[in-house]
């Protein structure tokens, strides 16, 4: 019964949204990939509302749901029935008005073969953004392989029509390989790849930001952007090339993205209640690939003077029969990367498995979330860099970076699933 109204209601919404999508007239860009599309619908954004009207998705409402909920501008009613009839009838109105933006950003996220299809069928793109596809969303009842979540993101670039601009990322050899058979003038790669359209080199990264210089049409320009993490590189040429493709000079998408900040979750730095302490805050999600780019950039920063690094992982969700693999893969590398690890979750124990056969000796292990606060709270000294990295859906390491924050009551402004609703989960 609750999958035939769960049915009912997308079709609903699906209806409404299509109807208000007929007053839009301006550009439609759409993100997707594995990793980073949050974060880079939200520098897209950054830089094309300097001269636009932009609509976005807020936070990750970026599913079956999410979708139509943004362009009728309604928040997501939960599990709430009552607030979901609210909503139909919001809705129903809401599709009649006008549409005053000028552009619309969307990042389109898929769990299952088919989910594109169905956003596709409510919007496609003028400008189509695909960052690099990694191993996600492969448990029971979703990708059986990486080729399978390659092909069901890609049909957003197919959905292209003949002037529709692709950018694609040049380092995930599939992403690149769709550029075959489209005109040169409207594809456009990014990335680290000597064959990229776009290329950043001289790359240097510090708890400042990061610094590079691009390599475009012939011309090196240095940038420079206050995130922190090598891998924000791929989220910064695509907003770039974005905003050179919407008449922006290159220098006013550099100077736009100096008011650039990560969304929530997602390696964001607060500040640590202990002395000196810096919080690398990257609880929103995990997947193998973010979280061996976490590590990574853990290992290149240097804390002050008797401070160490520590690295909190909790499970990788969602990665099917390849789970143990995975988090042993990552764990294995955690000894070269930092000086503590704690692990968060049955699946992240395998992290802590594969550390301690690679000979690290300061290992922790919790079961949950509960369990770690209790445990290692007050075990964090002064000038340690902590990095906070888990997936959502029961790990919710959020609530350990509130324990640990100098100012937490800043965390509904500062943190992921702070909402009411999130609360009661």
């Amino acid at each position: 019964m609750k999958n035939f109204i769960r049915k009912i209601v997308l079709f609903v919404l699906r209806r409404y949204a299509k109807r208000k999508l007929k007053r839009f007239k301006g550009e439609v860009i759409c993100v997707t990939g594995s990793i980073g599309k949050t974060s880079t619908k939200d520098a897209i954004f950054t830089v094309l509302n300097t001269k636009f009207k932009v609509l976005r998705n807020e936070e990750s409402m970026n599913t079956d749901f999410g979708l139509p909920l943004t362009i009728l501008g309604l928040k997501s009613g939960y599990k709430s029935g009552l607030k979901w009839a609210w909503l139909i009838i919001k809705g129903f109105f809401t599709s009649f008005t006008k549409m005053y933006q000028e552009v619309i950003v969307l990042e389109m996220g898929v769990d299952k073969p088919g989910d594109m299809d169905y956003l596709l069928s409510i919007i496609k793109p003028d400008i189509a953004v695909m960052g690099p596809v990694a191993p996600v969303h492969m448990d029971v009842g979703q990708f059986k392989n990486l080729d399978e979540v390659f092909e069901e993101k890609s049909k957003m670039v197919k959905a292209l029509d003949k002037d529709g601009i692709a950018i694609l990322y040049a380092d995930d050899e599939r992403t690149f390989r769709l550029k075959n058979g489209r005109p040169k003038n409207k594809t456009f790669t990014y990335g680290l790849s000597p064959e990229a359209d776009f290329k950043a080199t001289g790359i240097d990264e510090s708890l400042a930001g990061i610094k590079f210089n691009l390599g475009m049409d012939g011309r090196r320009i240095e940038i420079s952007v206050p995130v922190l993490g090598k891998q924000h590189i791929g989220i910064v040429l695509p907003a770039i090339i974005c905003g050179i493709s919407m008449g922006f000079t290159v220098e006013e998408t550099i100077m736009a993205l100096q008011r650039f900040r990560l969304p929530a979750g997602r390696f964001n730095l607060i500040e640590g209640r202990v002395e000196g302490v810096t919080i690398i805050d990257s609880t929103y999600n995990s997947s193998p690939k973010a979280c061996e780019e976490a590590l990574r950039t853990l290992s290149g920063l240097q804390p002050k003077s008797g401070g160490r690094k520590i690295a909190v992982l909790g499970n990788m969700n969602e990665l099917g029969d390849l789970s143990e693999k995975l988090h042993r893969d990552i764990g294995a590398k955690a000894p070269e990367s930092c000086d503590i690890l704690v692990t968060v979750g049955q699946a992240a124990s395998f992290f802590a498995d594969a550390a301690e056969e690679a000979g690290m000796k300061k290992v922790f292990r919790f079961q949950n979330v509960f369990a770690l606060i209790e445990g290692f709270k007050d075990k964090i000294q002064p000038n340690d860099i902590v990095l906070v990295k888990g997936s959502q859906n029961n790990v919710r390491l959020e609530k350990f970076v509130k324990e640990i924050m100098k100012f937490p009551e800043e965390a509904p402004n500062v943190l992921v699933r702070q909402s009411k609703d999130w609360q009661k989960i």
